[in-house]
């Protein structure tokens, strides 16, 4: 039986020679959308109002 290769399609080195995968953005991709999924378009707009009123007041 051959030795089977992985699909290294979408693979990419980064800046610090990190191997990025296609499979590792898919992840980090779902995770965010739960992550996102969790706040309402109301709640996300308070949350970026306040941070902003952080910053400008630094």
């Amino acid at each position: 039986m051959a030795d089977q290769q992985p699909d290294t399609r979408g693979d990419y080195v980064d800046e610090r020679g990190v191997t990025i995968t296609a499979a590792g953005r898919e992840r980090a991709r779902a995770k965010l959308n739960e992550l996102d999924a969790r706040w309402t378009p109301e709640q996300r707009e308070e949350r970026r109002l306040a941070i902003l009123a952080r910053i400008q007041a630094a």
